[in-house]
């Protein structure tokens, strides 16, 4: 694709070891799913590419096990990396609300993640991890309904045209703590993993 992956000599005075290739991997689909978004578009109403794109994947993962795997992990990166939307947000002060589809977002992600690893103890006989499985799945999205919610009072009131109401409906108490501590819960004390 003609990029490449520059090494920090100051970091990596002996090159790249083995451990370094998450981080190469990363950064290659990093690149894969840069150049995937340009050929299928989502936001247009039928993405040019899309059907080739799911066709190519499919070809690479016919094994149940291996696709399952793949999937888990690429719904457990897209929770984390919804976030990144947040990088002009400082959730540790009040200043400016965090919009709550984007904690929604990334919860349901979790959410997603967390049924096919359920299904797959389930499957296997592991049923103590499924029921894990089962509550985190849960907790996710019943966090997810909350800022459902609360997003469409946000949309109420940015309808109703008042500007004040619509600052006051994103900053309240309840939405400004809940959503600053399910991020929290998430990602630590900064809104990045």
């Amino acid at each position: 694709m003609g990029q490449e992956h520059i090494v920090d000599p100051e970091f990596r005075p002996n090159g790249l070891l083995q451990q370094d290739a998450p981080e190469l991997l990363g950064a290659l689909l990093g690149l894969v799913e840069t150049e995937t978004a340009t050929l299928a578009d989502p936001k247009e109403e039928a993405p040019r590419g899309l059907l080739s794109l799911q066709q190519g994947w499919g070809y690479t993962s016919a094994e149940k096990d291996v696709h399952r795997a793949v999937l888990v992990n690429r719904l457990n990166r897209t929770a984390y990396d919804i976030p990144m939307l947040l990088a002009d947000v400082d959730l540790d002060t009040d200043e400016a609300p965090e919009p709550p589809g984007i904690a929604g977002a990334s919860v349901s992600a979790f959410a997603a993640a967390s049924l096919l690893d359920a299904q797959e103890h389930a499957d296997n006989g592991r049923y103590e991890h499924a029921h894990l499985a089962l509550d985190a799945a849960e907790g996710s999205l019943a966090q997810a309904l909350i800022t459902l919610h609360l997003l469409r009072l946000v949309l109420r009131a940015n309808r109703q045209h008042d500007n004040d109401a619509y600052k006051d409906a994103t900053r309240t108490p309840l939405t400004t703590a809940w959503v600053r501590a399910c991020l929290r819960v998430r990602y630590g004390t900064s809104h990045s993993p």
